[in-house]
């Protein structure tokens, strides 16, 4: 029996796995944000903000050390090892959280930089990318209160302002499908100092339409209403609209759900794009003062119905003038004609818009988080 029992234990050891390659955390330093620009020859140059976890014998809990490191090369690897010859351990990017990217890197190819982040076995698919617009040098010195690590604290805003209506959030597994799609087109968020506060602060602005590879354009803020709404990607928020008791003052409605339909078909040689936006809001605030009565709340949803509606076509013809499928038109569109042989849908759309907005009374939500 005794024998019967080793031999089992012995098969059963064969298929056990353990630590490989195991490391100490206290001799690893983790990558937080990294930022890619690039130098007049086309070189990239690399920014790695990281930290050196640290363990005191006198204390219950740890600490970390914030390290930055500057390298430029050739090619994105060959600067990460080079980085790492300047660095006590080898660089870990298991704990990525931002990818960001300088204006002059985004307009140059974003390809010569993706790669490495789309093939890499530490790379973070949920990392979140932007685009710098700013000083690159001056960004990563950047002491902030709030949070040590810029990487941790863009982590933590996107997952704040994630609920705002006038928001783009990008990750590097959002942009490697989008960029994939049949018209090539992502939206990355735009991020930027703030220079009117009295201390450093951190804040997202437009977001920066990449059309293969390259930074084409820019989604200025006040068309991410419209095309947040287009795109179904409105979660809650605010939206703004006229005070029906006193039109010089506005009433701020709370987004509490919103869902976007889209259907698309063709009629003669015309692409039609309709889109069913259903909304559901709260009173949040009212300048003035306001009687929430029936005619009263009507109107309201008749004002915010028709701004959705502006801020939509608005930003659907500005970028269908520009010939740029923002709206994943070609591919909704590829997917009901697989055989038809139109190169740029938008070009031939034309947006219908059925708008339903449902405003309650005021608000019992006491946080904005869900």
């Amino acid at each position: 029996m005794k024998k019967i029992f080793c031999i089992f234990i012995i098969f059963c050891s064969c298929f056990l796995g353990g630590c490989f390659n195991y490391n100490d955390i206290d001799k690893a330093i983790f990558v937080t944000s990294v930022i890619i620009d690039v130098d007049a020859n086309k070189n990239p140059v690399l920014y790695v903000e990281a930290f050196k976890p640290e363990r005191n014998l006198n204390e219950t809990g740890g600490s970390s050390q914030r390290i930055l490191f500057r390298g430029s090369r050739k090619t994105l690897f060959e600067t990460m090892r080079d980085i790492n010859m300047s660095s006590s351990y080898k660089l870990n990017y298991t704990q990525l959280r931002g990818i960001i990217f300088t204006e002059k890197a985004a307009e140059s190819n974003l390809y010569d930089y993706i790669d490495y982040f789309a093939r890499d076995q530490e790379s973070v698919l949920r990392s979140n990318l932007l685009v710098l617009n700013g000083d690159p040098d001056k960004f990563i010195k950047t002491v902030l209160k709030e949070q040590e690590y810029i990487g941790l604290f863009i982590h933590d805003l996107i997952k704040n302002v994630s609920v705002s209506s006038r928001t783009i959030v990008s990750s590097l597994n959002d942009f490697l499908n989008e960029i994939y799609s049949r018209q090539g087109i992502s939206i990355i968020p735009m991020i930027e100092l703030k220079s009117d506060q009295p201390e450093p602060k951190i804040q997202l602005t437009d977001g920066a339409i990449i059309g293969n590879y390259k930074m084409v354009d820019t989604l200025r803020l006040g068309d991410e209403l419209g095309y947040n709404f287009l795109t179904d990607n409105i979660k809650s928020g605010s939206l703004e609209v006229t005070n029906p008791s006193s039109s010089n003052n506005y009433v701020s409605l709370e987004i509490l759900r919103s869902k976007t339909k889209c259907s698309i078909y063709m009629d003669g040689k015309n692409i039609i794009v309709r889109k069913k936006i259903k909304l559901k809001a709260t009173v949040a605030e009212a300048q003035n003062r306001i009687n929430l009565n029936h005619d009263t709340i009507e109107k309201l949803e008749q004002e915010a119905e028709k701004n959705i509606k502006d801020a939509c076509n608005d930003v659907f013809e500005k970028y269908k003038l520009k010939k740029l499928d923002i709206f994943n038109i070609g591919e909704d569109f590829q997917r009901k004609y697989p055989k038809s042989n139109i190169d740029n849908p938008i070009e031939q759309s034309q947006l219908q818009l059925d708008v339903n907005v449902n405003v309650e009374g005021s608000s019992d939500k006491t946080n904005f988080r869900s």
